[in-house]
């Protein structure tokens, strides 16, 4: 990712961790904007159109499926690398026995629950054709390649965060992100 990417992601960690999402999208729609012209501009004007209410139904079930083989103390969930993978966007659940904490990420690759269907992200399509031309990976995009990487995964924590408010068995910590970034928001139960 370029150095405005990692620039931004530090910038608004604090922010992150306020749980103000809405102000990380802001400053990053507003960097964008900033920007020379790209295809990748697309980031600001899609969004993921699942219904929240339905994600949050199929969380549940995951949860309560769950509920049944470990004591749940965080759960987790995680849009694949929609940036390599642009065919299909979508999003794994994962739960654990135990909360690790924002200081070290690597309890997030230790899961203890099962299988479980993944959720496919509908909406973006058209940002999808942007991630598979030939324009993702081009040096001279990679600044507006790196802030709709980073729009994208802050428009999936606003999506997940406004699920759930519809989740009816989440009772602890329910981190969100995409594979491989460690913008890692944080919603608790009756957001």
């Amino acid at each position: 990712m370029s150095d405005l990417f990692h620039e931004t992601t530090e910038q608004l960690e604090s922010t992150l961790r306020s749980g103000d999402l809405e102000e990380c999208e802001r400053v990053v729609v507003e960097r964008i904007r900033k920007l020379p012209r790209s295809p990748f501009d697309l980031s600001i004007d899609v969004n993921i159109s699942n219904d929240p209410a339905d994600v949050a139904r199929n969380f549940d079930r995951f949860l309560d499926l769950e509920a049944r083989r470990v004591k749940i103390a965080a759960a987790y969930a995680e849009m694949n690398g929609f940036y390599i993978n642009p065919g299909l966007w979508f999003c794994d659940f994962f739960a654990y026995a135990s909360y690790g904490g924002h200081d070290d990420y690597d309890w997030l690759s230790q899961w203890q629950s099962g299988e479980f269907p993944r959720y496919p992200i509908r909406g973006m399509e058209t940002l999808q054709a942007v991630y598979a031309s030939a324009r993702h990976g081009k040096k001279s995009d990679s600044d507006a390649e790196g802030m709709s990487s980073l729009l994208v995964v802050i428009k999936f924590q606003l999506f997940m965060k406004k699920a759930a408010t519809h989740m009816k068995s989440l009772c602890f910590p329910l981190l969100i992100t995409a594979h491989d970034f460690d913008f890692i928001a944080e919603v608790g139960p009756n957001v």
